[in-house]
């Protein structure tokens, strides 16, 4: 987690904001973080988010590839 990652969760819990979290051991994380990545294009975000979101989900990918007996469905 970095130390956005802990801000953002902080502020939150701090100003009462709902939060979802997603982690790599999901199956559908990264089908998810991919779509999140298609909407931030389709709503002009900043190019630096969208970069960001993919260096994310390329950091899931290889979490799972060298985890694949820790990732399952969710719940």
């Amino acid at each position: 987690m970095t130390e956005k990652d802990k801000k953002i969760i902080e502020d939150a819990e701090r100003d009462g904001i709902p939060i979802f979290v997603l982690t790599a051991k999901d199956v559908a994380s990264v089908s998810t973080l991919l779509s999140y990545k298609d909407i931030c294009k389709w709503a002009h975000c900043r190019n630096s988010h969208i970069c960001a979101v993919g260096d994310r989900i390329a950091e899931f990918i290889d979490w799972q590839r060298d985890n694949s007996d820790k990732v399952k469905l969710a719940g």
